[in-house]
């Protein structure tokens, strides 16, 4: 396994408001997009992956599934505590995203819409789940995913930590011979490089530039936000 990660402030942004981590001997990679811009979003997202890569170094094993939420609720509540010793930090919140792998599984817990896709049979496919606007839409069916990816309020997202004692996190398992590749990565490449773009990279570009390539791409159309990825060979 391979791993390697760029993250970038974009065209649009003056400072970068995401936090990546990743740790190839607990086999754990986090994506954590901050918000609230002046309000320290960039503190937010650091504290939610420094405090769940922490909650995993301390146990000497992670059962994922019974585990993940009481490790998010707990970064969820760092923030808050962090948020009511400063209060000039009122507002900041952060989306995070979780891929996990032990021994022949992959599991994916994600808040927000920082996301986890992978790589099956050359093609592109979402792991994590969004909690967003958009993703309501589609599920009540008053969009399509098609029109989800151009819609103007795409970056509205229903769930984060830091922002309230109650949030939705999903949490995924699956069997990691599906797969090639894994992709983390903030709204800032999702929302800017088509699934079919990213395909494309990943057939011409070799593994060591995909971050760079993906990021150059996302600027390329447009850079609205931050851009971060982690990019897994299994």
């Amino acid at each position: 396994m391979r791993a390697i990660a760029l993250t970038d402030v974009g065209k649009n942004r003056e400072k970068n408001e995401d936090y990546y981590l990743m740790n190839n001997d607990l086999s754990l990679f986090i994506v954590s997009d901050g918000m609230g811009g002046y309000r320290a979003g960039e503190v937010a997202a650091e504290i939610a992956s420094q405090s769940i890569m922490d909650a995993f170094s301390r146990k000497s094993h992670v059962n994922f599934e019974n585990d993940i939420t009481a490790i998010f609720v707990e970064a969820n509540e760092t923030i808050l505590a962090y948020v009511k010793a400063h209060p000039e930090c009122k507002g900041m919140g952060t989306t995070s995203v979780v891929a996990y792998i032990e021994e022949d599984v992959l599991w994916i817990a994600n808040v927000g819409d920082s996301r986890c896709y992978a790589l099956q049979e050359g093609k592109l496919i979402q792991l994590s789940e969004d909690h967003s606007l958009v993703a309501e839409l589609v599920k009540i069916g008053s969009i399509s995913p098609e029109e989800a990816e151009l819609h103007p309020d795409r970056n509205i997202v229903t769930s984060a930590l830091g922002v309230d004692r109650k949030f939705e996190i999903t949490i995924k398992k699956y069997a990691l011979n599906l797969f090639t590749h894994l992709v983390l990565c903030s709204d800032g490449l999702s929302n800017m490089v088509s699934s079919a773009q990213q395909e494309d990279i990943f057939k011409t570009v070799p593994f060591e530039s995909i971050p760079e390539a993906l990021v150059n791409l996302a600027n390329e159309n447009g850079g609205k936000d931050n851009i971060t990825i982690i990019c897994i060979e299994l």
